[in-house]
């Protein structure tokens, strides 16, 4: 049955997004797929069977590519059910400090925290007029304060000082979006896609019980009529 619930996903070149808006198609969601120029490039030539989103080349650093997603949506849809902020940036492994340049530092920064920030302050009036709108910022347990002070998480001494800190600020980011908007009927999640036995460098692997989780998060059912 076709509820004509709406989805945004964003992507930068993980492979999750496709994940992400094929597990979206099969649970009655209308997707936009929006991408940046290189992931762009690839998903334009995909020959998914469920290729079924709409996709838009999207340049998440830029207000006025951003503003141009938000009318694509406007048009197509009217209304925005489901976004998921899953476009990022991961480089810098095994850099320590002397090996690290700030220009890259920086670009980690505005695609995996200023980007998602300027995404929602865009989109926000779309969410607003759905019956139950929902955020779900796709982050790493890279960005766990506790489980990177555990010398047993296997993620532990990794030195990926951008994108680890890049996704702690994003969960504080998360953190404060929920309180900002639990009055209203925005809901924002933070979601992890990669198991802890899936853990090895550079996975995108998503294992049946993480799947399953994703699904508890877009389900109709979880959803306000």
């Amino acid at each position: 049955m076709n509820v004509n619930r709406t989805a945004v996903v964003t992507d930068s070149g993980n492979g999750l997004g496709r994940t992400f808006a094929n597990i979206l198609l099969k649970n009655n969601y209308d997707v936009i797929l929006a991408a940046t120029q290189n992931s762009y490039n690839t998903l334009s030539v995909d020959t998914d069977d469920l290729h079924q989103y709409k996709l838009v080349n999207t340049d998440f650093t830029s207000d006025e590519s951003v503003a141009q997603l938000k009318a694509t949506i406007s048009n197509t849809f009217g209304h925005l059910d489901m976004l998921i902020n899953n476009a990022e940036i991961a480089n810098g492994f095994g850099q320590k400090i002397e090996q690290l340049n700030i220009e890259d530092v920086k670009a980690v920064y505005e695609m995996n925290v200023f980007a998602v920030i300027r995404v929602i302050k865009t989109l926000k009036p779309l969410l607003e007029q759905s019956k139950a709108p929902r955020i779900i910022n796709v982050t790493s347990a890279m960005g766990d304060l506790t489980k990177m002070a555990d010398d047993s998480f296997c993620y532990s001494n990794y030195c990926m000082t951008a994108y680890a800190s890049s996704k702690a600020a994003l969960n504080m980011y998360t953190h404060l979006q929920c309180k900002e908007f639990s009055p209203s009927k925005i809901s924002v999640k933070s979601f992890d896609p990669i198991a802890l036995k899936n853990c090895t460098h550079n996975s995108v692997e998503i294992c049946n019980d993480v799947m399953d989780k994703f699904i508890g998060l877009i389900k109709y059912d979880s959803l306000v009529d």
